[in-house]
């Protein structure tokens, strides 16, 4: 799911659930994170938890990136998710380097 996505997603979700998703996002991304369900998933890649909604995501130097987004129905993440995200990270982080 590209960052676009996440985004939408997020703002196809009824108004309440979008708005919580959206607090927790902005907390995250101002440090405010002593409240939030976070979990590690593998290295940098985590999971925020909003209710039924998870947000995979990871942070690299001051940037938060949102990989995936989705309502959980089982009690663990599709491996495939978590692949992605290391993917993503990766690919980020080397590009940061190149430069």
């Amino acid at each position: 799911m590209p960052f676009s996505e996440v985004t939408g997603y997020v703002e196809g979700l009824p108004a309440k659930d979008a708005a919580k998703v959206l607090a927790h996002l902005n907390a995250l991304e101002n440090g405010w994170t002593e409240e939030l369900a976070i979990k590690p998933l593998k290295g940098k890649v985590m999971e925020l938890t909003v209710g039924p909604y998870r947000i995979v995501y990871f942070k690299h130097k001051e940037t938060i990136y949102a990989v995936d987004v989705f309502r959980k129905k089982s009690q663990k993440t599709p491996p495939r998710i978590i692949h992605r995200a290391e993917q993503i990270y990766l690919a980020v982080t080397n590009d940061q380097k190149k430069q």
